[in-house]
């Protein structure tokens, strides 16, 4: 056997195995099962579906293509080359497509239990809800959002739009990952949606130049300030939908002592203790006195700036005295996305404001706990209510916890 045959007769193995491999992506269960796709509201999934089988189609075609390539170079052997690039470029399509796949198999085999399912079906109907309610007023489209369970101390998201592993695949939702210690605290989901929410508006850039506004007067602050707009956006968006427990979430987040005074050069979010402060300003900002007063005190007794790098003490130190200014940039700057109008106007924080929340509670009454109703017309303003009392109470914090599971599934807490 020739030398060109030997090779084209190789490729064509290779070949086979990868094509062979790929024909079982067009079967969805092969990533995850019957019961987690049928899990997935028709709206989320079957856009989801779409994409992936519309990906699934362009990569066999790939293959095809390439099957044509190594055929034809049996008989040419000018066309070894091109065919040998033609397996190698169908073999690393393949792993692109495989990976794609599996994030979206993998988030929704999430749902491995039936009080999993109802959580995450819970969390995708709120998690949409948050950014509805600002989108669409705006004449803006509002994507279905997919939420699964992660691992690690934080949630992300992937927005929707943007260009997937895959050649070719745009993410049809936006997928918000909720990491198990918040899975009954999900105030993170709603830093996710704002980051969806400042993508489309145009926020972030809106809050970038305000800050550097606000801060004019002193260089280093402003370009210490300005690059975590984005960050800061989606902190101020959970924040107006769950107020203090966003806060108190947060801080549960980034109080990690080795990592609280950390700048990570090009990090987009702000130092930890920074963040901890803006929120319980925020608070004040909207609501006066309250539990963010103890919190911010218990802060800076435990972490004085002193403990932070000599290079970054002091503009921790010119950035706290700056707190209430930059709250106030944060809730009231007019951003041209938004109309004209502040966050604060198009979401008003004083809804979950500790006395709203207890104004709920007493007259809802024991039903606001058990009742669908209420879950479905006000689950973000719940979120925020169990949140505030686990942060108010926190020797009672296991019961909110048990109390959250149990009206998020509609099952009973071991715990509680």
């Amino acid at each position: 056997m020739n030398e060109h045959r030997l090779i084209a007769e190789e490729l064509e193995r290779q070949l086979g195995h990868w094509l062979g491999a790929a024909q079982c992506f067009v079967d969805a269960e092969e990533f995850a099962s019957r019961h987690a796709w049928e899990s997935v509201e028709q709206a989320i999934g079957v856009p989801v579906r779409r994409e992936l089988a519309r990906t699934v189609e362009q990569l066999l075609e790939a293959g095809r293509r390439t099957a044509a390539a190594v055929r034809a170079s049996r008989l040419d052997p000018a066309g070894l080359a091109d065919a040998q690039a033609a397996v190698q470029q169908f073999r690393r399509r393949y792993v692109q497509v495989e990976t794609t796949l599996d994030f979206f198999g993998q988030a929704v085999n999430t749902r491995t239990s039936s009080h999993l399912r109802t959580a995450l079906q819970f969390l995708d109907s709120v998690a949409y809800q948050s950014i509805e309610q600002v989108l669409r007023p705006l004449g803006l489209p509002v994507p279905p959002v997919l939420t699964y369970l992660g691992e690690g101390l934080g949630a992300s998201i992937l927005r929707v739009g943007i260009r997937l592993w895959a050649p070719g695949t745009v993410n049809p939702v936006a997928a918000v990952k909720i990491v198990r210690h918040n899975l009954y605290r999900p105030t993170s989901l709603f830093h996710e949606t704002g980051h969806q929410v400042a993508h489309l508006s145009g926020w972030n850039d809106t809050l970038a130049s305000a800050l550097g506004e606000t801060l004019a007067d002193d260089p280093a602050l402003r370009a210490m300030w300005q690059p975590w707009s984005s960050e800061i956006a989606a902190d101020v968006y959970a924040f107006v939908l769950t107020g203090y427990a966003s806060v108190a979430a947060l801080h549960d987040v980034v109080a990690d002592e080795r990592t609280f005074f950390r700048w990570p050069l090009g990090d987009p979010h702000p130092i930890g203790w920074l963040r901890t402060l803006l929120g319980c300003a925020m608070c004040r900002h909207a609501y006066g006195q309250g539990p963010w007063d103890r919190l911010e005190r218990a802060v800076l007794t435990t972490y004085p700036p002193s403990r932070a790098e000599a290079t970054t003490a002091p503009l921790l130190v010119r950035s706290h005295r700056r707190m209430a200014a930059l709250a106030a940039t944060c809730l009231e700057t007019p951003v041209p996305g938004f109309r004209g109008r502040s966050i604060r106007a198009l979401v008003d924080p004083g809804r979950v404001s500790p006395g709203a929340l207890a104004e709920l509670e007493r007259a809802a009454g024991p039903s606001l706990w058990r009742s669908p109703h209420w879950r479905r017309t006000d689950g973000i303003r719940l979120i925020a209510l169990a949140g505030l009392r686990e942060a108010e109470s926190p020797e009672r914090a296991s019961e909110w916890v048990g109390r959250a599971r149990t009206w998020m599934t509609g099952q009973e807490s071991v715990a509680a």
